[in-house]
Formats: C-alpha cells, sequence, structure tokens
C-alpha cells in the first residue's frame, strides 16, 4: 500500500508551493490529491501550471482532482447540466495538469449541500439522472484519457454497494472506477459492530472497480439518536486489522489516503496508520 493525503490543498490552487509538497514529503506521503474551492473552469493556466511545477518540484504524485459543481441529479435539467458541466471543466482541468484522475461526487438533493440527506435521493428516477450525468462526464474523461472516480456516502444515491455497482455497470464504461471509503458506510449501529460483514460485501461488490481507498476512522458519540463522528485514524472504531489486509488483498499497492482532517492532525494520522501498516506485516510504498 502507498499512503496518499487529500486536505492538505483545499483552495483556488494559489496556495500550493513548493514548501507545502516538501512538508508532505517529509512526512512520508507517496502521493497527494487536491480539493477546489472554485470551480474549476475558474482557475487560471498559469496557476494550474504552477501547482503542477509545486509537485514536481519535489517529486511528489498528484494522484486526483477533486471540486464542487451543482447537482448532477437534479430533476430542474438547467441545473443538471450545469453540473455536468463544472465536473466536465474538472476533467479538463485534471487533464491539463497531468493529473490521471477526476473526482465526482454523486451530490444530494438536499438544498443545504451535497453530503445532507434527502428522501429523493434514493428514488429510481434519480439514479437514472446519476447515471445520465456520468455517461456524459464519462465521455469528456474519454477524451482526455482520465478516469472518473466516484466518491459515494450512505446519505447519497450511491448509498450501497450493490447500487453502486449497479450505477457503474449501466454507463458501460472502463474509465469510470469508485474511491472505496468504508468510513461513509458507517450509517448505523448494526453496520459499526458488524463491520467484517460489511468490508466482505463492499469488496466483493466492488473490488474490480476501485482506484483508491479514501481512510478515516471514526467514533460513537454519547447521544440521542445516533452520533457518528470521523476522527483521526487509530483513535476511533474502524477495524483496521480487518480492513487494511483485504485493501492490500483486493488491491495491492494502490493508494491509502488519508483525509478530511485539520493540517494538525494529519502527522499524528499518517504515523498510526503506517505503525498499523508495518505492524501488520504489509507492503508499504
Amino acid at each position: 500500500m502507498k499512503i496518499g493525503l487529500l486536505g492538505l490543498i483545499m483552495s483556488d490552487l494559489s496556495d500550493v508551493t513548493y514548501d507545502r509538497m516538501r512538508w508532505a514529503l517529509d512526512l512520508g506521503f507517496h502521493g497527494v490529491g487536491a480539493h477546489l474551492n472554485v470551480l474549476a473552469q475558474t482557475i487560471a493556466p498559469e496557476t494550474a501550471a504552477s501547482a503542477r511545477a509545486a509537485f514536481d518540484g519535489v517529486g511528489m504524485p498528484f494522484l486526483q482532482l477533486w471540486g464542487p459543481y451543482p447537482c448532477i441529479i437534479s430533476p430542474d435539467e438547467a441545473v443538471r447540466r450545469a453540473g455536468v458541466e463544472g465536473a466536465r471543466a474538472l476533467v479538463r482541468l485534471a487533464a491539463q495538469m497531468g493529473v490521471p484522475e477526476s473526482g465526482v461526487r454523486p451530490t444530494s438533493l438536499s438544498p443545504r449541500g451535497d453530503w445532507w440527506p434527502h428522501a429523493d435521493n434514493y428514488k429510481p428516477e434519480t439514479e437514472d439522472r446519476l447515471v445520465r450525468s456520468l455517461c456524459e462526464i464519462l465521455e469528456t474523461g474519454e477524451e482526455y484519457g482520465i478516469d472518473i472516480v466516484l466518491e459515494t456516502h450512505v446519505t447519497t444515491t450511491l448509498n450501497t454497494p450493490e447500487t453502486i455497482r449497479r450505477v457503474i455497470e449501466r454507463t458501460g464504461s472502463k474509465r469510470l472506477k469508485l474511491n472505496l471509503d468504508p468510513c461513509n458506510f458507517m450509517g448505523d449501529l448494526h453496520t459499526v459492530f458488524n463491520q467484517p460483514a460489511l468490508f466482505d460485501r463492499l469488496f466483493d461488490q466492488l473490488g474490480p472497480y476501485i482506484a483508491t481507498v479514501h481512510l478515516k476512522d471514526f467514533l460513537l458519540e454519547d447521544r440521542f439518536v445516533v452520533h457518528i463522528t470521523e476522527t483521526v485514524i487509530g483513535t476511533g472504531l474502524m477495524e483496521w486489522d480487518t480492513l487494511l489486509p483485504m485493501i492490500e488483498r483486493y488491491r495491492p499497492g494502490t493508494y491509502g489516503v488519508i483525509e478530511h482532517l485539520p493540517i494538525h492532525s494529519i502527522p499524528l494520522a499518517k504515523r498510526n496508520l503506517t505503525e498499523m501498516i508495518r505492524g501488520l506485516g504489509l507492503p508499504l510504498g
């Protein structure tokens, strides 16, 4: 396994510097991704080139590019089309910067945000709109030679391993891959306390489609009704002794990507993950 990082770059790329990339290299990361906080089409070519040069200056692989866009499952066709165009712009920027994978969030019908729940996220017609949008985004991926990598969550249309596999196969594209994020499937107590069963379903259904694995830990809060909160790797309830060997068995040598942490917590998460990988006798790097 190689260890990657998301969360160091969450900006318009103007703050990507040699020193920032050197920090990640010195911590022992094998690759870094970026998450834009502006629309991809607003990034100037000079800014993109400067950011790429910072990666190249320390020899750091640029793993994935993520960014915002309007809802791609909206029943409002104008909104859906705007979302597709935003995701396509992200693909084109990835190609311009030499990044092999462009991330796609399934978005949500909730007006509060892309990851918040909404009853209509799970309707068949919503899945149909998602598949249509993905096929259109994939056209641009094919044109530029960029893989499209899905992010998933129990709050979204892509809420179960079986649904995710069905959506991928409905597109018929070999360019559509998955960023497996086991933490995003911890939606209820039964799952939390039966993690090996979840891991078996995830890898059985989705193993061939996995491009990378996002690694996060989680805690249960003593609050009503159920509150499941992300935390630093190695300080929560994720059953790493089961998960990490499965990742290596199904996707040997892939990137396990640390994400969703404040900068000051990243070194501890990296250290804990490295120690667990080595303690299990798994290859690293």
